[in-house]
C-alpha cells in the first residue's frame, strides 16, 4: 500500500480516486502556491493535473507520490478534545484522527528532475527533509532508474526553506538562471523570478 515509510510519514502512488480532495487543498492555497504557478479555483484544473502525473509509455519517468501524514499526537488531541461531549463526536473523532493526512506531493515531473510541494500548513516541521530522505533511498534503489547518474531540481533563490532542504538532502548548486519563470505573485506585474538548479549525483558514482 505504502511505497516508503518514515516515523512519521508513508509515500503513496499519487491516486486520483483517494488523493484528490487533499490534493485540491494543496493546490488552491496561495501559500503553497507562492514560488510557482497560479492557485487553482476549481477541483476540476487539480483533476486534470493529476491526469498528466502518471508514466505512460513515453513519459516511463513521469510518477508522483503523495506524502501522508500518519495520525499522531497532533491527531489525537483532536480526538482528546471531544472528551466530555457525546459519544458520536468522540467517535467521529477518532475517525478523522485515524486518516493519514496527505500534506504534500513528490515525484519526477520531468526526466531526471525531482520537485515536490507542502501544505503551508505544515511548513517548518521537518518534513519535507524527512520525505526526501525516503524519496530519495527509493529513488536510487529503484530498478526503473537504474540508469539515472543524477537527479536535478530547481528552486527560487528567495525561497530560503526549499534551498535549505535540497542542501540538507544533499543537493549541491548549479547554474542560477535569471528571469526564469514567472511566480504567481508576480502576474499582473510582468515580474519574472530567478531559478538556482541543484544537482545530486548517484551514491557511489
Amino acid at each position: 500500500m505504502y511505497a516508503a515509510e518514515s516515523s512519521r510519514l508513508w509515500l503513496q502512488p499519487l491516486n486520483l480516486e483517494y488523493h484528490l480532495q487533499d490534493y485540491f487543498e494543496i493546490m488552491s492555497s496561495s501559500g503553497s502556491m507562492l514560488w510557482s504557478g497560479a492557485p487553482h479555483k476549481t477541483i476540476e484544473e487539480t483533476r486534470l493535473l493529476m491526469l498528466d502525473s502518471f508514466p505512460t509509455p513515453e513519459k516511463p519517468w513521469n510518477r508522483r507520490w503523495a506524502i501522508m501524514l500518519k495520525p499522531s499526537a497532533s491527531s489525537k488531541s483532536m480526538s482528546m478534545s471531544a472528551n466530555g461531549t457525546d459519544a458520536n463526536a468522540q467517535v467521529n473523532s477518532k475517525t478523522l484522527a485515524e486518516q493519514p493526512k496527505i500534506i504534500g506531493i513528490v515525484g519526477t515531473p520531468r526526466k531526471g528532475e525531482l520537485a515536490y510541494k507542502i501544505n503551508p500548513e505544515y511548513w517548518g516541521k521537518g518534513y519535507m527533509s524527512e520525505t526526501l530522505t525516503m524519496f530519495l533511498k527509493m529513488f536510487w534503489e529503484s530498478e526503473e532508474n537504474k540508469d539515472f547518474t543524477r537527479l536535478e531540481a530547481g528552486a527560487d533563490p528567495e525561497n530560503i526553506g526549499s534551498v535549505r532542504v535540497l542542501e540538507k538532502a544533499g543537493f549541491q548548486k548549479g547554474e542560477l538562471v535569471k528571469d526564469f519563470h514567472v511566480r504567481a505573485v508576480n502576474e499582473g506585474g510582468g515580474k519574472m523570478s530567478d531559478m538556482q538548479f541543484f544537482y545530486l549525483e548517484r551514491p557511489g558514482k
